[in-house]
């Protein structure tokens, strides 16, 4: 949707996915803003499936990031953790690379 001076307000549905710590995938919805330079501050919430041997595990994120000189960078909180309920309230940031890929850390509760 376009706005007044060139600013416009988008949508943006995207699927990932894990390895490392934790394996899975996750489908995320960020709502978008995007200034004149085509620089951008979103929201979103991000449903990670995880990928267990003994059951299914699902964790959400909570997006608050911004994207400008083709990098993202995102904080986020867990807001639900079906695996372990001590996640809940945990922040992390994540930074997208050039190939694609971002690296996401999570660190202890807010």
């Amino acid at each position: 949707m376009d706005l007044v001076n060139g600013t416009k307000i988008s949508r943006a549905d995207v699927r990932q996915s894990y390895t490392g710590g934790l394996s899975g995938s996750s489908e995320l919805t960020y709502q978008l803003f995007y200034d004149t330079k085509g620089n951008a501050e979103f929201v979103g919430f991000e449903i990670i499936s995880l990928d267990t041997s003994n059951e299914l595990g699902v964790i959400v994120l909570q997006h608050n990031g911004c994207f400008k000189n083709g990098i993202a960078t995102s904080k986020f909180t867990v807001v639900e953790s079906s695996h372990d309920k001590s996640l809940i309230g945990h922040e992390g940031f994540f930074r997208s690379k050039e190939d694609g890929q971002a690296d996401y850390q999570i660190k202890g509760p807010c």
